[in-house]
């Protein structure tokens, strides 16, 4: 294969274009909503958009912040701070955005009560009654934070690459019986909160990656082959599920489809910064990830707002759809200014 072509396929790139890659992320998680706001299941639309999907989406989210996080505990093993700097950049902005909903809520929607206002605000909401709002991502985000540390002490106390493989398999294996068990002996509880909790080995391959790169375990040319081989398997997993669809199987070929799709991506991505118009295209999505957080709970809360409160009676779905997403949009910038100010007080 061309060795130039090969070039663009480079072990640093998710580094790189990590607040890309958010950009990316939000956008198929804005554009995928959009839709499903609207119960649209068909048409042209909804097929690019569930092409858009699958591309990095919210497990990529999880998988950047595994990876970002690896980054930042590396440098510096303060723990005081690291849960610090995850209260003021994660849990503040989410109180600072989820107050004016919840507080109406209270007020106005019939069957909200204060516990509701205050397990919601807490997100431990998720963790008893599943997903509200959109904001399952939020309260998994916060529990993968609090065992960062422990889990960054698990694979790393050792740094050899054999002991961290071996720990990561036994991880791996532990979780995936729990999964079992949960899903057998709690089908219903487990049915509240699988959205959040299929997704947690995203944030645990993130970090792994994030100490490969880091550390330099890997070679380019090694790179190269690790990115064909997921490529093979998620053909081929797809291939399957396409005849002989099954739980596993989708759940295998989810995990296979990120991991496939993000190194294409930053490929893509090394070619569009060669060329004016896609400077302008990567910057876009750039800014989309570095307001990936407010976007992402702005538009939940403003669907929210239209859709359970007094103006639903006046809103088509699609203009409560739209509405949500165009705010979201144009509120971003002002609002991280505000949390900015707020938050640097706090610090």
């Amino acid at each position: 294969m061309n060795s130039s072509f090969l070039s663009n396929f480079k072990i640093n790139d998710i580094s790189q274009y990590r607040q890309t890659l958010m950009g990316v992320a939000i956008f198929g998680v804005m554009f995928s909503h959009w839709f499903g706001f609207q119960s649209i299941k068909s048409g042209v639309p909804y097929e690019l958009s569930a092409i858009v999907v699958r591309l990095v989406f919210t497990e990529g989210f999880l998988f950047l912040s595994g990876f970002g996080l690896y980054y930042s505990f590396s440098k510096n093993h303060d723990i005081k701070s690291f849960y610090k700097r995850r209260f003021i950049r994660l849990y503040i902005p989410f109180v600072l955005l989820s107050l004016p909903l919840y507080s109406y809520f209270l007020i106005a929607r019939e069957g909200y009560g204060f516990v509701d206002f205050i397990s919601q605000l807490t997100t431990a909401y998720f963790w008893f009654k599943g997903n509200y709002g959109g904001m399952w991502y939020v309260s998994l985000s916060i529990l993968l934070y609090l065992f960062f540390p422990l889990l960054y002490r698990f694979f790393f106390s050792k740094d050899s690459t054999g002991s961290i493989c071996i720990r990561s398999l036994f991880l791996f294996v532990f979780f995936y019986l729990v999964i079992i068990a949960i899903k057998s002996l709690y089908g219903d509880y487990y049915s509240l909160i699988k959205i959040g909790i299929e997704k947690i080995p995203f944030f645990i391959i993130g970090m792994l990656f994030g100490y490969v790169v880091k550390n330099e375990k890997m070679t380019q040319k090694m790179y190269w082959f690790c990115f064909f081989i997921i490529a093979l398997i998620y053909l081929v997993i797809t291939f399957t599920n396409h005849f002989y669809p099954g739980y596993w199987v989708q759940h295998s070929a989810g995990i296979f489809q990120k991991l496939f799709f993000m190194p294409l991506v930053c490929f893509i991505f090394n070619y569009l910064v060669k060329v004016k118009i896609g400077k302008s295209i990567v910057s876009f999505f750039d800014w989309l990830g570095r307001l990936s957080l407010e976007l992402y709970i702005l538009h939940l809360h403003f669907y929210m707002f239209f859709h359970h409160g007094f103006l639903n009676t006046y809103l088509s779905p699609m203009l409560q759809a739209s509405l949500a997403v165009v705010l979201a949009l144009l509120l971003c910038q002002p609002v991280n200014r505000l949390i900015t100010q707020v938050t640097g007080k706090v610090n």
